[in-house]
């Protein structure tokens, strides 16, 4: 198919090529995907639009600006002359296309309108450019996934209980009512953790978006699932918990604030076991899918008979830059006079230079207020999805998980501003369970080292799923599981290595160096080199919550004990080889702590293996490069 550009052609201005119609109803959620290559020297990519017939007209219904699901993407290679289409081995990414012979992927998800009878997917050019200039188009491909379908198709099964997970993006702790708040800003958080557990002593498997989703999809630590870097996709090898939700018979959705291939984008793995996977770099707009999706497919939710759903709902409000929602409420007095929002600008150049003659104590106070006033705005979200599940009939039966990926830090420590950090404001995480007829109301487990790795056993088990082996996590509801002595958090993008134990924690910065500077730059270990620049640094958290007072210079016993543990991870989790950690082990302890190190690595040898999967890569769009440096992250 050729979509010809013709700049002599005065009768219109932009040329159109049409699919043919695919039958569709409202809330269905509409996947396309095309493949367009330039002829000549057209100026501009075409527009690629779906369309939906209702009452009997054609409307535009969303625009269409990359590559979407994986399982339909052709690429071409040349074989005797001809073109085959063949289906990639890995994953197709936005910013691969010169590699496919200057075929360019589009795609988009999008929801069906009321009313809706048909759909079709229209690429839209401008007629401008060269003569003879145009676009080749192939591949319509397009799947329809209804959950109308799926309600009727499963009419018959055994009735599922419904899961809703709400995945908060830089949610702390400290921004909720429910633990301990002053402000009460949070109603619709705090009233699942009335009709639920919460959760105190959570500990992030990482400090930053990507490697804590996947270590929460996955029950994984980074160094097993590999997506640690920017650069880092999710293996299609792991098993997530959508894909075993999915084979269980569940219908399975999810809403994110991503890029394609952002940090938690379809690009990037994320997408793995979900039916539909809806995403867009507009917060709001990912409301509006949400409300759109529950409210046109209320029939279907409240008729459904067996089966059931898994609705993933990602909350990126709370994080940077932070948007003040209530400017009359909330002022600043300090030295940023007439600040209303907390750019990036004013965070990296005014703030997190912590000089008190660029912002003061007032400018700090004034960030945590704006901050605590997006939780309050991401509370909200939370209470619009409640809502419709009330009136949907669905509510009290619902299973609700409410977590958060990491935290933030805003200078409780000094200097320690945002996140990754490797401190409590960043790797301490809200967790919520609401799991009625199991999860006692109201009950708060402030005891017991916990971790967002024990997320997807503890609702397999509750839904009476037998959990995929080799998950590092533990399932949450059995009491005759003690807890663990220590919990781990690994950077590999910043360097930085947590663990902790019932009150003491040490971290450990610089333990992994870029090979060179660079966006793609990997990261190696250099813990146990000999000219390693790492530091370490011990608190006693149930003195010194925020980590004002270093103590590894007055309590080196209590330091070499946490060293011999994380050393003992770093061995299992394949961070550094036996021998690696033997021939540095001299250096960092006395005999009497090697022999506790030897007992630990020995311990870990004798345990379940753990699992390890091969790191893949997706070279990221310029769209994704510019997102993540716009937000101050570094490669």
């Amino acid at each position: 198919m050729h979509l010809a550009m013709n700049p002599s052609a005065g009768e219109a201005d932009t040329a159109r090529l049409v699919s043919e119609p695919m039958d569709a109803g409202q809330g269905d959620v509409v996947k396309f995907n095309v493949w367009v290559r330039p002829e000549g020297a057209p100026d501009r990519q075409p527009a690629v639009m779906v369309e939906a017939l209702t009452g009997g007209e054609w409307r535009r219904i969303d625009s269409a600006e990359a590559l979407l699901f994986r399982s339909m993407a052709y690429f071409r290679v040349e074989t005797g002359g001809a073109w085959e289409a063949v289906m990639p081995e890995g994953r197709v990414a936005a910013a691969q296309a010169a590699l496919y012979h200057n075929w360019i992927p589009r795609g988009r998800s999008c929801i069906a309108p009321s009313g809706t009878e048909k759909v079709r997917l229209v690429l839209e050019s401008p007629l401008r450019g060269a003569a003879g200039s145009g676009w080749s188009a192939d591949d319509f491909l397009c799947e329809i996934v209804s959950l109308r379908r799926y309600a009727n198709e499963n009419a018959d099964r055994p009735r599922l209980r419904d899961v809703v997970l709400f995945g908060a993006d830089t949610l702390r702790q400290q921004a909720l009512g429910c633990y301990g708040a002053a402000e009460n800003h949070t109603p619709n958080v705090d009233q699942i953790a009335r009709e639920g557990t919460l959760y105190g002593e959570v500990t992030t498997a990482a400090p930053w978006t990507r490697p804590s989703f996947a270590s929460i999809f996955t029950s994984l630590y980074p160094a097993q699932h590999k997506a640690e870097l920017h650069l880092s996709a999710l293996p299609q090898s792991v098993t997530t918990l959508a894909e075993v939700l999915k084979d269980q018979g569940y219908f399975t959705i999810g809403f994110a604030r991503t890029l394609f291939d952002g940090f938690v984008g379809p690009g990037t793995g994320f997408d793995q076991g979900f039916d539909a996977y809806l995403y867009s770099d507009d917060t709001e707009e990912v409301s509006e899918m949400v409300r759109k999706f529950l409210d046109l497919n209320g029939d279907a939710l409240r008729e459904l008979r067996g089966g059931g759903i898994v609705l993933f709902r990602h909350l990126y409000e709370p994080h940077a830059a932070f948007i003040n929602h209530n400017p009359d409420l909330v002022r600043n007095e300090g030295g940023l006079l007439g600040t209303v929002d907390i750019t990036f600008d004013l965070l990296f150049n005014r703030l997190i230079p912590n000089d008190p003659a660029l912002a003061n104590e007032a400018d700090v106070r004034y960030v945590r207020e704006v901050y605590n006033g997006e939780a309050a705005y991401m509370d909200r979200r939370v209470g619009e999805a409640l809502l419709r599940l009330r009136h949907l009939g669905l509510y009290e039966k619902v299973i609700i998980a409410l977590f958060s990926d990491h935290g933030e830090s805003l200078n409780e420590k000094p200097g320690a501003w945002v996140h990754p950090t490797p401190y409590e404001t960043c790797v301490r995480v809200p967790l919520i369970l609401r799991i009625p007829g199991i999860t006692e109301p109201g009950a708060i487990v402030s005891q017991g080292l916990v971790s967002n790795l024990d997320i997807m056993p503890t609702l397999l088990a509750a839904l009476g799923i037998p959990a995929p082996e080799g998950l590092e996590g533990r399932n949450l509801l059995d009491p005759a599981l003690p807890p663990p002595t220590f919990s781990f958090s690994e950077d590999r993008k910043l360097g930085n290595l947590t663990v902790r134990d019932a009150a003491m924690k040490m971290t450990v910065r610089n333990a992994s160096v870029a090979r060179r500077n660079d966006d793609e730059s990997i990261r190696d270990w250099v813990l146990f080199r000999e000219d390693s620049p790492s530091v370490y640094e011990l608190y006693d958290l149930a003195v010194d919550p925020w980590e004002l007072r270093d103590l590894s210079g007055e309590r080196p016993e209590e330091l070499q004990r946490l060293k011999a543990a994380l050393f003992a991870h770093c061995v299992r989790m394949g961070i550094a080889t036996r021998e690696a950690v033997d021939a540095a082990s001299p250096a960092h302890f006395s005999p009497e702590h090697m022999v506790l190190l030897r007992q630990m690595l020995d311990k870990g040898a004798t345990e379940t293996p753990a699992l390890s999967h091969v790191g893949e890569t997706v070279p990221l769009s310029p769209e994704a490069m510019e997102d993540i440096k716009s937000q101050g992250y570094v490669f």
